[in-house]
């Protein structure tokens, strides 16, 4: 299979890239898709130094502006991986690759208006045999499984419904991922946390607000209570928080928040999102010069904090008893790469192309 990998020459596309070709059980073909061609050969260096390419691998570079409409080299193309934030305007992308028939898209999107968007698309993508799966990193995207199978053990254990759900992520150190991740962070502050409450959608305006505790461990002996352990967060506008519950049909509430180290930079934004109006932070200028602004800072204290990832996922049923998932990864941007290619190594086996598949081939757009 052919792959075209957007963002490809970024540090989650170089770290997607190499997982996929470890993983694959068969020969694959990956085109790094990026702007600026010196970077796109150093990004091909950096692959073949991690991956062995005599089983049938090929990777090389292809210099692509994605938000060009029309310019995507998707003739003959198997795969289209998106990993090029940010998701903040209309899945172009997505619509393209619709549009040429590429069988199988994945891209690891989070504001709840582009998965609005994209869900449109349904019946579109079901009529030319196509299979879209947006929001597939690590949060969104392995976040889902984990609350799924929380879901999951509750019903074997009798609870047939569930009240509440929860989720909860920490991230420390950018892992040279540069500003994008600054700049969707402070988009986010503009928009609607997508909540359920007593069962119902409500989304909220409280990204930035409502700090409180988290335990990232399941007790003590957790290697994660040493990685981690209990970290203050604050809502920011996830779209599992109403995804999932939708999909779970929960009685109760939903909650979603993230936090970050060192433990300042969780006050500095709080202070932040109570003093600029709403409006502000959504606007994409003001939005991106605050992230370049901090950056360098960023950059500093990431020499002192280890970068970590951590998530924590939590449903509970209406009779009082809760199932809790806790995840942490030494790298949040190769957990990004290896949760997409995991979902596309997962698409391509339904899609039959290193044989036949237990799994059915589903048309359609999913979250």
């Amino acid at each position: 299979p052919r792959l075209l990998l957007l963002g490809g020459c970024g540090r989650i596309g170089t770290a997607a890239a190499v997982h996929l070709m470890k993983r694959a059980p068969g020969p694959l073909e990956v085109i790094l898709a990026g702007r600026k061609p010196e970077r796109g050969k150093e990004a091909v260096e950096e692959v073949k130094a991690e991956v062995e390419l005599g089983q049938g691998h090929d990777v090389s570079f292809c210099q692509v502006d994605w938000q060009k409409p029309g310019t995507l080299p998707l003739d003959g193309v198997d795969v289209l991986l998106h990993t090029a934030g940010p998701f903040d305007g209309e899945p172009t992308v997505l619509q393209e690759a619709l549009e040429k028939r590429v069988p199988i898209y994945v891209d690891v999107a989070d504001p709840m208006s582009y998965l609005d968007a994209a869900e449109a698309l349904d019946d579109k993508f079901r009529d030319a045999e196509c299979m879209a799966l947006c929001s597939a990193g690590a949060f969104p995207g392995f976040s889902n499984i984990l609350a799924m199978e929380c879901a999951q053990r509750l019903r074997e254990s009798g609870s047939n419904e569930l009240q509440d759900l929860n989720f909860s992520y920490f991230t420390a150190g950018l892992g040279g991922s540069g500003p994008v991740n600054l700049l969707i962070t402070n988009l986010g502050f503009g928009d609607p946390v997508p909540v359920f409450q007593n069962g119902k959608y409500a989304p909220q305006m409280v990204a930035g607000s409502e700090m409180r505790k988290v335990d990232f461990f399941l007790d003590e002996g957790d290697p994660a209570f040493k990685a981690v352990g209990r970290r203050d967060v604050w809502s920011w506008p996830f779209p599992e928080a109403g995804t999932v519950p939708r999909r779970l049909k929960i009685q109760g509430n939903s909650s979603t928040g993230m936090g970050t180290a060192p433990g300042i930079w969780n006050d500095i934004l709080v202070a932040l999102v109570s003093l600029v109006p709403r409006e502000l932070w959504q606007q994409r200028g003001f939005s991106e010069a605050l992230a370049y602004f901090s950056l360098p800072m960023v950059w500093v204290t990431d020499q002192f904090v280890k970068e970590t990832h951590a998530m924590r996922v939590e449903a509970t049923s209406p009779d009082g008893r809760n199932c809790v998932c806790v995840q942490t990864h030494q790298s949040f941007r190769r957990c990004v790469a290896q949760s997409a290619a995991e979902f596309v190594l997962h698409l391509l086996e339904r899609r039959g192309f290193w044989g036949a598949s237990p799994f059915p081939w589903q048309p359609g757009v999913y979250l």
